[in-house]
C-alpha cells in the first residue's frame, strides 16, 4: 500500500523541530522497494533541497530486492548481492533511517507518527509504503501450543525468512543420503 498525506506549508513545524533547517519533513513509512524507490525519485528531482527525509523500516537493513529472495534461497545469489541501498547510502544522501523500527500509529491531526521505540516524529508530508505481510493459515500442523510456527515451517517474504530457511536446510538431519 502506498499513500501520501500532506500538511499545508503554513502549518509546518519542520523548522522548529530541527533548529535552523527550514526544509519540510518528509516521513516515509516503509523501507522496501516502493518506499526506497519513491525516495530515490524525490532526491533525483531535487527533493533533498526541499525535504528532510526520515524513513522507518521494520527490518534492520537497507533496502533489498525482495523479488530476488528465491535466487538467494536457491544459492544463485548471496543475500549481500540483492541489496539496493546499503545503510551508508542513506547517510550519504542525508536520509535519517530508523532501521528495525516499526511505526505503530499515525496521528493525522497532529501530523506525527509514533514508533515502537517510543519516538514521536512530526511530518509535513507522509508517504505510507508498507507493502504486505506473509499470511499463515490457522490450520493444524503449522503451530506449536504457544502460537509460534513449528520447526521447519517458514514464511517466505523477508531476507531473514530466507536466511532461516537456508540455515534450517543445512542442518545435518536434512542432508541427502549418499
Amino acid at each position: 500500500m502506498t499513500s501520501v498525506l500532506e500538511r499545508s506549508p503554513e502549518v509546518s513545524r519542520s523548522g522548529a523541530a530541527t533548529g535552523n533547517d527550514s526544509r519540510r519533513r518528509l516521513v516515509v513509512i516503509g523501507n522496501g522497494m516502493a518506499g526506497a524507490r519513491a525516495v530515490e525519485e524525490i532526491l533525483a528531482r531535487g527533493g533533498g533541497e526541499q525535504f528532510q527525509v526520515i524513513m522507518f523500516g521494520d527490518e534492520p537493513y537497507g533496502n533489498y530486492n525482495r523479488i530476488m529472495l528465491s535466487h538467494v534461497l536457491s544459492g544463485e545469489e548471496s543475500d549481500a548481492d540483492i541489496f539496493l541501498n546499503s545503510l551508508p547510502w542513506y547517510e550519504e544522501n542525508g536520509i535519517t533511517l530508523h532501521a528495525g523500527v516499526r511505526v505503530e500509529k499515525i496521528d493525522p491531526y497532529a501530523k506525527a507518527v509514533f514508533s515502537d521505540d517510543g519516538r514521536q516524529t512530526p511530518y509535513d508530508v507522509l508517504i505510507i509504503a508498507t507493502g504486505s505481510r506473509s499470511f499463515m493459515p490457522t490450520m493444524d500442523g503449522l503451530y506449536m501450543e504457544d502460537g509460534s510456527l513449528l520447526p521447519g515451517v517458514f514464511a517466505f517474504r523477508t531476507i531473514d525468512d530466507t536466511r532461516n530457511m537456508v540455515t534450517y536446510a543445512q542442518h545435518e538431519h536434512h542432508a541427502t543420503p549418499s
